[in-house]
């Protein structure tokens, strides 16, 4: 399967389940890889053909950073929600979000979710 990859994504926001990393802004590092049938874009050269990346980054960005999660779980839930939205050619996204230096003992920690468009319309339909 054809897939667009984004790594190592920063979005700078408020982030955290307690009050004092509510006080100031925490990097996040984003990690996509997203599913969807480049074979138009490949054979056309064009980028009405493709899922336009800087958008992609955009949207990832935005919508972290307006709700200011307490998880990072959440954070990619909200991704995954606002590309599958715009984006109607996307198939399944793959989500690695990390929050680096948090953790003394470690460089990062971080989660990781992945869903196909499917699993989105059977939720949604289930609510």
């Amino acid at each position: 399967m054809d897939a667009i990859i984004i790594e190592g994504l920063k979005v700078d926001t408020v982030v955290g389940c307690f009050n004092w990393e509510r006080q100031m802004i925490q990097p996040l590092m984003l990690d996509l890889h997203i599913q969807t049938n480049l074979e138009q874009a490949s054979n056309s050269d064009e980028l009405k053909h493709t899922l336009n990346y800087a958008e992609i980054c955009d949207i990832s960005a935005k919508v972290i950073q307006d709700a200011a999660p307490k998880l990072i779980e959440h954070a990619a839930k909200l991704v995954l929600n606002a590309l599958f939205t715009t984006f109607p050619a996307i198939e399944s996204i793959m989500i690695t979000i990390r929050k680096p230096a948090i953790i003394p003992q470690a460089n990062s920690v971080g989660i990781r979710l992945e869903r196909h468009r499917n699993d989105i319309r059977s939720s949604a339909s289930q609510q």
